[in-house]
């Protein structure tokens, strides 16, 4: 009998948890250079994967960062610009932006470029349709704590 009220309460817990399932999203928003005029994009336009740290946090948000890259296309210095939550995001979104490769597609010769991009994390829906609904809304807000 115990078994069965286990194993009753161990199906009821997984349906809970299977219904509770929370999408996430990040959007970038490219802010300095406009596109027409960067040498450097990234090497692969996916969208990066949410940090682990922030979603089992339940953490949303964005935030702005200054990227240096070298004339080799390498990240050589990710800061923070401004953030909500404040810092807490830091960590995990460096990480995120360090990770990218970047290429030079444009007509220009590789030269040392500074970028300002904004990242969105968003959680919420059922659906990851619904998750980039919230992050294209929470990507027009401003972005300071």
């Amino acid at each position: 009998m115990k078994l069965q009220i286990l194993f009753g309460a161990a199906l009821a817990l997984a349906a809970v948890q299977a219904q509770a399932t929370n999408y996430a999203d990040v959007h970038i928003t490219y802010m300095q250079p406009a596109a027409a005029d960067t040498i450097w994009s990234r090497e692969k336009q996916v969208t990066p994967l949410y940090p682990l740290e922030l979603a089992r946090k339940g953490v949303i948000g964005c935030g702005v960062f200054n990227v240096s890259i070298d004339e080799n296309g390498k990240a050589t210095e990710v800061s923070l610009v401004s953030s909500v939550p404040e810092k807490v995001i830091a960590r995990p979104a460096s990480k995120v932006i360090r990770d990218w490769q970047w290429v030079n597609n444009s007509s220009q010769a590789n030269a040392p470029e500074q970028k300002l991009i904004r990242l969105d994390f968003c959680m919420g829906g059922s659906t990851m349709e619904e998750a980039q609904a919230r992050c294209q809304v929470q990507a027009t807000a401003a972005c300071q704590g």
